[in-house]
């Protein structure tokens, strides 16, 4: 869109919805209503595109990373490329051309994982993403018990 006053009013239908996204992200923070059947339909292996793809591990450390890069609040309205959950996963974006690669293909096998779950869907048309309303409601949850319900037993050691 160019700045000028004749955008105004599609600046305000987008201004619009990303806050509504944002208030419903909100909403389901503290709502541990995710139920049985989704759960287990989320920790269970899933066949995408001809391919066999893993389970979701909610609690888990490596998915609970994956779950807090995507739910950013900076995603809310134009939502988050491969290089922007990259960088949250791993760090500043390494200088040797080939372990850039390998960052790129980990990161775009887990965005495709929560594609294949159903948390992420693809933005039309552009190499962007968003969340889900059930991937707004799941992951939220899981990241509300891991945090708040069981701290202790799950950052305790072996």
């Amino acid at each position: 869109m160019s700045k000028g006053v004749a955008n105004l009013y599609r600046y305000a239908q987008v201004g619009q919805k990303a806050n509504e996204r944002y208030l419903e992200a909100l909403a389901v923070v503290n709502d541990l209503g995710v139920g049985q059947r989704e759960l287990d339909l989320r920790c269970a292996p899933i066949e995408y595109q001809g391919r066999r793809l893993r389970a979701l591990q909610p609690l888990g450390r490596a998915d609970q990373a994956l779950f807090a890069a995507t739910q950013r609040g900076e995603h809310a309205v134009r939502g988050f490329r491969n290089g922007e959950l990259a960088e949250r996963l791993f760090g500043p974006r390494p200088s040797n051309p080939v372990e850039r690669r390998r960052q790129c293909g980990r990161v775009s096998r887990r965005i495709s994982l929560l594609r294949a779950h159903g948390l992420v869907a693809k933005i039309p048309r552009t190499r962007r993403y968003r969340v889900t309303d059930s991937g707004q409601r799941f992951m939220s949850t899981a990241i509300q018990l891991r945090h708040k319900l069981f701290p202790q037993e799950l950052t305790r050691t072996k």
